[in-house]
């Protein structure tokens, strides 16, 4: 006797519904047509050379952009080479190298840009703390001379040019800073250039400050006849950094003529703002001040700037205030003149 055989069906899949066939992603169509896919391999061929070919021309050929001004500033040589410039300081001159080249094709838009660009490289660099090599203020200056001489009367030219005048003079300001805060002994600086060396015995000793400060929060008015000196301001630091960015530190006669007879002698001020015509001015440090001039009759006797800011008008005096600053120079005597065109420089 045996047990009941119970038939079985067929095997049934473990999912209901209707079967629906496998799709191999391998054979499905791409959205985008085939030849944009070679557009891009050769665009990017052409990126890769476009960036290849700056490259070459831009460290390959370092000498390009400054021989012919250097030579031109009068200054002493450079191994004959600018390889010992840093490389920012090569493209800030290629830059005005290219603004000239750009103003004789007859391109003063192009010349513009050119020399708006040296200007932005001068601030970046200055807010980086990056030390210049001395003779790179003076090839750029004639450089900048260059261009100008192509149109002299060019207004806007003038402009632009002014701008780099004072981003070189606050480099150098800011330089003059990087000395009072580098430690003894210390002289290398951040792209790697030794620290001036003609750095002035004033700023030197900026970095021991007195301690017989004078702060004030107000402008101090000076009279005619009258003169500023540690003994009548009862020290030799005046420090404003309590007053506003735009306030006048020392207001003269209205005038602001040498005929009123205002001297500042012997002092360090700090902060604000100061308007540097028609006062004496003679053994002074300004430190972190916005300085102002204009036009008017100006007289710098051993004046050094640390940190300071400047705004200057667009003509010859100004172009030879800014120029002076740059250059590290520290006496200079301006009388007012009605030309306004900007003198040559000389180094």
């Amino acid at each position: 006797m045996g047990g009941w055989h119970i038939p079985q069906g067929p095997p049934r899949a473990f999912y209901a519904g209707r079967r629906r066939p496998i799709v191999n992603a391998g054979r499905g169509r791409s959205p985008w047509p085939r030849y944009l896919a070679w557009v891009v391999i050769i665009l990017a061929a052409a990126l890769v050379g476009r960036l290849g070919w700056e490259a070459w021309r831009y460290f390959g050929k370092p000498n390009r952009a400054t021989p012919v001004t250097m030579r031109e500033a009068g200054g002493e040589a450079v191994e004959n080479s600018v390889s010992a410039f840093a490389p920012w300081e090569r493209d800030m001159l290629f830059s005005i190298e290219s603004g000239m080249q750009d103003a004789q094709a007859g391109q003063m838009v192009a010349a513009e840009m050119d020399v708006d660009r040296a200007a932005s490289l001068a601030t970046a660099m200055r807010v980086e703390s990056r030390l210049a090599r001395a003779d790179f203020f003076a090839v750029s200056l004639a450089g900048l001379d260059r261009i100008l001489a192509v149109r002299p009367d060019d207004a806007r030219m003038l402009d632009h040019a002014m701008q780099v005048r004072i981003a070189l003079a606050e480099l150098r300001s800011a330089q003059n800073g990087s000395v009072i805060e580098t430690p003894p002994g210390a002289s290398s600086a951040p792209n790697g250039t030794a620290a001036q060396s003609d750095t002035p015995a004033l700023v030197k000793a900026g970095a021991k400050r007195e301690t017989n400060h004078v702060s004030t929060d107000e402008p101090r008015e000076l009279e005619a006849d009258s003169i500023l000196d540690p003994q009548a301001l009862g020290g030799s630091y005046l420090d404003a950094t309590f007053m506003p960015d735009t306030s006048e530190v020392l207001l003269p006669p209205a005038t602001r003529a040498f005929a009123d007879n205002v001297r500042v002698e012997n002092l360090t001020i700090s902060g604000a703002a100061q308007t540097l015509d028609g006062i004496h001015w003679r053994n002074v440090m300004f430190v972190g001040t916005h300085l102002r001039y204009e036009d008017g009759e100006l007289d710098l006797q051993n004046v050094h700037f640390v940190n300071c800011r400047f705004g200057f008008p667009s003509d010859a005096s100004g172009a030879r205030l800014a120029n002076a600053i740059a250059l590290g120079e520290t006496s200079i005597t301006i009388e007012p003149t009605a030309d306004a065109r900007p003198e040559t420089t000389r180094p």
